[in-house]
């Protein structure tokens, strides 16, 4: 009798920062068999010509480390920051990633649909992804998905992201600055991170030499997490901000997915949460106020991207 054919995948989580691509095969398991890592996706940031060339750059690369033909796969599935937000944008989205993966059978979501399923392992719950950016996604028992939150940054969306966090640390040092609060610990340590010569020095190294650069001003953010392990109630305020910001998704996903009276599981994937307790524990006290509770992600979101790769592409 013959062996069963085994059947490749591909599994892309991309976010604004960088974009993991997973190849796979499926034997008795899902066992990945290739990786590769490639710059941020958000085609607001490298446009639609960067979009397509992400794609086939990623897929060529992922496939010679699995050493797998790009003929061989079956079914790819990416899950890309920003896909799906713009309306009037989606049809040049969808022709770049086309023709990125050219033959290749693919199906593509925003990237908060891979963290869900990675997180919960297709289970009914909530998800909510804080790294450069934020976005909530949940799906009930019925298999309705919503999501919430992950408006533009510069509309001051993104809440409780890396990126709203260093927002708040730069808006902090501006107020300490003016004498408008007391000067504490995260002044010197801005004009430590930034190099200022003078405080308004900030103004010009931000916008003018880095050019509000969406994933430089994020990286700021572990200053806080810092501060706060120092005791630094501006950074301690800061965090606790970010989590009621998170927990806010949750509770409004909670309410829109009818989970009615069931203790909603929550994850948090993305390096928010990586902070630890000072963003965790609040987060999760909030979230049980509301009949919800903080879990650990199962899996990473280029493993759901995986793993939806293989359950749109069964289904086909």
């Amino acid at each position: 009798m013959n062996a069963p054919e085994t059947k490749y995948y591909i599994g892309i989580d991309g976010g604004g920062t960088k974009t993991k691509f997973l190849a796979g095969r499926v034997t008795e398991n899902l066992e990945v068999i290739g990786e590769y890592t490639g710059g941020g996706c958000h085609y607001m940031q490298i446009g639609f010509d960067g979009l397509e060339r992400l794609i086939r750059e990623g897929v060529t690369a992922v496939c010679e480390n699995a050493g797998i033909r790009p003929g061989d796969v079956a079914f790819a599935f990416a899950g890309c920051a920003g896909f799906g937000d713009v309306e009037s944008d989606q049809p040049m989205v969808d022709r770049a990633m086309a023709a990125g993966f050219g033959d290749m059978p693919f199906a593509a979501e925003n990237d908060s649909a891979n963290a869900l399923e990675g997180a919960l392992c297709g289970a009914p719950g909530i998800n909510i992804i804080a790294g450069t950016g934020s976005i909530g996604s949940g799906r009930n028992a019925a298999g309705r998905f919503m999501r919430c939150g992950g408006w533009h940054y510069a509309l001051g969306g993104d809440e409780g992201s890396a990126y709203w966090i260093a927002w708040n640390l730069l808006k902090e040092y501006s107020r300490q600055s003016d004498g408008r609060d007391e000067k504490t610990l995260l002044y010197d340590a801005v004009n430590e991170a930034l190099d200022l010569k003078t405080d308004d020095e900030m103004v010009t190294r931000v916008v003018n030499e880095w050019h509000l650069d969406r994933p430089r001003i994020a990286g700021l953010a572990p200053i806080v997490s810092h501060l706060c392990e120092e005791g630094d109630p501006y950074a301690e305020a800061i965090l606790t901000g970010c989590a009621k910001e998170l927990a806010d998704l949750a509770i409004v996903l909670r309410g829109k997915l009818g989970f009615g009276d069931e203790d909603v599981p929550v994850s948090g994937t993305g390096g928010v949460f990586k902070i630890g307790p000072a963003v965790t524990q609040p987060f999760d006290e909030i979230l049980r106020a509301h009949g919800m509770h903080y879990v650990e992600p199962a899996t990473t979101p280029d493993m759901g991207a995986l793993m939806l790769a293989v359950k749109y592409g069964q289904q086909k």
